[in-house]
């Protein structure tokens, strides 16, 4: 109980936090406060399913070693709530699709998806499966298709890369300006927009996303010349030049800011 810490941290301290300087706590109302804190019932708050469905994938495709998603924790899952069952389905799918055991992970993966076909975890999961067969097409109308594309990330930044390997940079790169604007601090989006730039033959706007990209990492003199690069690629006085060259100055600034504390 917090009150209860700031008592015992000042009970043998000559000066007292500062909060019971100003609130005094005396023994009968701490007594007072634990007695009642004690008959409360205590309250079990279970795990969503979001929870069990995000613990699959990152043990599933993030980490290695004693921490991976296995075996132990599917079939500990398999006993639990329906939660906890449904994340081990989903996790044995995604373990199957990451060893390109592709149709064994649509068959795991798709009643999960008939059940809850607007998921956003398992769209994102059966999109990367359709990706792993070469389904682009399959892959963008299920995504377009999704009720929560425009407010959800994940799905959006699947569009922009299922559009990619279709063959769409056009479409790919509106959806990305969109997003890297909405997301500066998300090097994947800006990754996808440099190559959906170069795919576009856009070799100014490429460089300038692969800047960004590099200024995420703290690379800020490659992110400097990447950008004069993209300055000198457009019209000389140009809005486009003006843009390049005042982001440079915001590159520079923040390079003073950070030197005194950069290594000798």
């Amino acid at each position: 109980m917090f009150m209860g810490k700031l008592l015992d941290e000042s009970r043998y301290s000559t000066r007292p936090p500062e909060m019971l300087l100003t609130h005094p706590l005396p023994e009968s109302r701490l007594a007072d406060a634990r007695n009642r804190a004690n008959q409360m019932r205590p309250v079990v708050v279970q795990s969503s399913a979001d929870f069990y469905l995000a613990k699959a994938r990152t043990l599933g495709m993030y980490t290695n070693g004693d921490n991976k998603l296995g075996t132990d924790l599917l079939n500990a899952w398999d006993k639990g709530n329906i939660r906890q069952q449904h994340a081990a389905q989903y996790g044995r799918a995604l373990l199957a699709m990451e060893s390109n055991n592709f149709d064994q992970a649509r068959k795991t993966l798709q009643p999960l998806l008939n059940a809850d076909p607007q998921n956003a975890w398992y769209l994102d999961l059966a999109t990367d499966i359709d990706l792993g067969q070469k389904k682009t097409s399959d892959a963008i109308n299920r995504l377009k298709n999704a009720r929560e594309l425009r407010t959800n990330p994940v799905l959006q930044l699947n569009l922009a890369n299922a559009l990619l390997q279709g063959g769409q940079p056009g479409e790919a790169a509106t959806i990305l300006n969109r997003y890297t604007f909405t997301y500066k601090e998300d090097g994947n989006g800006w990754d996808l927009l440099a190559q959906a730039e170069g795919a576009l033959g856009n070799r100014d706007q490429e460089l300038a996303a692969r800047a960004e990209s590099m200024a995420l990492v703290g690379q800020l003199e490659q992110a400097i010349s990447l950008l004069s690069s993209a300055s000198s690629q457009v019209k000389l006085g140009s809005l486009q030049q003006a843009r390049y060259d005042a982001r440079i100055d915001q590159l520079r600034d923040l390079q003073a800011r950070f030197r005194p504390y950069q290594k000798m």
